[in-house]
């Protein structure tokens, strides 16, 4: 279940890469850019600034999903838009996932490979990618077979079994740590943090090329005690980690939100300043700890 391919990814790997999105999540972090990879299967979109008001239709598409609402009055209002998704004139209806085979987007990822270079390569987003291991496991087995470098990013919430299934064909991890307390971890995402720090420890000890990822969250993690505990625990890990990326909070995502008829939980937090970000990565740097700010 892919819903999306994005072409010159720039921060998630090494050089120019291309960036597979599988759906489905076991988080449910409140200032996720990607909702609609949280779901497992296909969700309908409806998004406002794509729509034309056409006139192709007998009944005219609610504007916005706050009007459908109250036009369905509780009636199955899904299933008239989904109809309208193949003649929408503009995509302002659309399908957010589609089930594809390995085969079919390694077709995709291969026209971008005259532009990797050395470095470049097939990225696994999300979403969590090990929500379907046995999908990455084709993409990654594909993709070396053809010379193609791979990076997997994740959110660390898997069964180890996973991981000792992927790692032999993954170049690096991409290892998301959002907090090393359990009970912020739990009362934010969803799900406490004890698999994923345990993974975590268990990739570096295993000598995998992994580097940390760090968004940095306001009303989260964006505290200098939060980021001095995680980067003592990078520092403690039994392993090499590459480098950590300092991933700054941003509110791209927020359209997404409207165009799937959910609430923005993390409407109330502004962005942090450019003096903020720069000392948290401070305390990061004072570990020791290689940074990137951005990835």
């Amino acid at each position: 279940m892919v819903f999306d391919v994005q072409r010159y990814s720039l921060h998630d790997g090494p050089g120019v890469r291309t960036n597979v999105f599988l759906k489905g999540c076991p988080l449910r972090c409140g200032w996720c850019a990607n909702p609609e990879s949280q779901r497992p299967q296909p969700e309908l979109a409806l998004s406002e600034h794509n729509c034309i008001t056409c006139g192709s239709f007998a009944t005219p598409c609610p504007v916005g999903w706050q009007a459908r609402k109250t036009a369905a009055a509780g009636q199955p209002i899904e299933l008239e838009l989904a109809g309208r998704v193949d003649t929408c004139p503009t995509g302002a209806i659309h399908w957010m996932g589609a089930w594809r085979s390995a085969g079919d987007v390694m077709a995709e990822v291969r026209r971008d490979r005259p532009f990797y270079g050395t470095a470049g390569g097939l990225t696994l987003t999300g979403g969590e990618p090990t929500q379907q291991p046995a999908m990455c496991e084709a993409l990654l087995r594909l993709a070396k077979a053809d010379g193609i470098a791979t990076a997997m990013e994740t959110c660390g919430h898997t069964q180890w079994v996973v991981f000792e299934r992927l790692l032999p064909d993954l170049d690096m991890v991409l290892f998301d740590l959002k907090h090393v307390d359990a009970a912020t971890h739990l009362q934010h995402t969803g799900m406490d943090n004890t698999l994923i720090l345990d993974n975590l420890r268990r990739l570096t000890a295993a000598g995998a090329p992994l580097r940390v990822r760090i968004p940095i969250i306001p009303g989260f993690n964006a505290t200098p005690a939060a980021v001095a505990a995680m980067a003592e625990f990078v520092r403690e890990l039994p392993g090499l980690v590459l480098g950590v990326d300092l991933l700054p909070y941003h509110t791209l995502g927020k359209a997404k939100y409207a165009a799937l008829g959910r609430d923005y939980p993390w409407h109330d937090q502004p962005r942090l300043a450019d003096d903020e970000i720069v000392a948290l990565a401070a305390i990061i740097r004072s570990a020791g700890l290689p940074l990137t700010i951005g990835g």
